[in-house]
């Protein structure tokens, strides 16, 4: 039988942790998870969670796992469901393979990682927020706590579902990747994707927000929401692989990009 791996002995740890006196009065199925159940829930994970929350769940195209709080899942039932079914609006799709066991499995396996040490900031947040606010400008097109302009995502609770190396890759290499949702009818779009419209109206580039057989929506680099009949259109251009936000790597320093990040790591929604 192999071994378990480093991380499953940091998960069984974890769980350990997590199934104390008073955790065990929630009475939900992790409760009576087994280290062979919580190795199972690893399995799964890497199988239907990794492409988004990464390996390890340290996040990436989707939120870091490594948290006490999950947002839309506060307790144990609603994580289950959200694994189980998703969450509308969102990039989170629904899982259809596992069974109710497996569902839980992987349950488990998600809280105890918000048990592990959380990513440790590479630089000083306070420096970060300097250069944000001044040299980076960044307020010019993203939106913190209510203060800045909403054209590229908002990064208010950025901190929960991004880890350090994305973003210092959105700093550095902005092209790299497209914050993406969910939608019902058209499944998974680039909420992002920059593009080039004329309308009888006139000429406008932005981001694309929404789209679907006969529409689409698109916010101008002033922050101003535009709706487009595709019938109207004289032309309509996504710009794949082009992001409207500026790359850092010649602007910054590493010292400077670092400071960034980390402050970006702490913008967790918190009043």
């Amino acid at each position: 039988m192999k071994a378990p791996s480093f991380s499953t002995w940091a998960i069984v740890a974890a769980l350990a942790i997590l199934l104390d006196p008073q955790a065990a009065a929630a009475g939900t199925p992790i409760d009576a998870m087994t280290s062979e159940d919580l190795e199972n829930g690893e399995r799964l994970f890497r199988v239907h969670c990794a492409r988004c929350h990464g390996m390890l769940g340290d996040g990436g195209e989707g939120p870091s796992l490594k948290r006490a709080e999950l947002v839309h899942a506060p307790d144990d039932e609603r994580l289950f469901l959200v694994i189980n079914e998703g969450i509308p609006g969102t990039g989170m799709p629904s899982t259809f393979a596992p069974n109710n066991t497996e569902l839980w499995q992987m349950a488990a396996y998600v809280r105890a990682l918000g048990r592990l040490p959380a990513e440790e900031p590479p630089g000083d947040a306070a420096k970060g927020k300097e250069i944000f606010e001044t040299k980076g400008a960044c307020a010019t097109c993203h939106i913190t706590a209510g203060d800045g302009r909403g054209v590229g995502p908002e990064l208010t609770t950025v901190g929960l579902r991004r880890n350090l190396e994305y973003l210092r890759r959105s700093l550095t290499h902005p092209d790299a990747d497209y914050p993406m949702t969910q939608d019902r009818m058209t499944g998974r779009i680039n909420a992002f994707l920059t593009v080039n419209i004329v309308s009888p109206d006139g000429e406008f580039e932005g981001m694309r927000v929404n789209e679907d057989e006969f529409s689409v929506q698109m916010r101008d680099l002033n922050g101003d929401i535009h709706s487009f009949e595709k019938r109207e259109l004289l032309s309509y251009e996504r710009a794949y692989g082009h992001s409207l936000m500026p790359g850092y790597r010649a602007a910054l320093t590493r010292t400077e990009i670092d400071d960034v990040v980390s402050y970006l790591m702490i913008q967790k929604g918190d009043r």
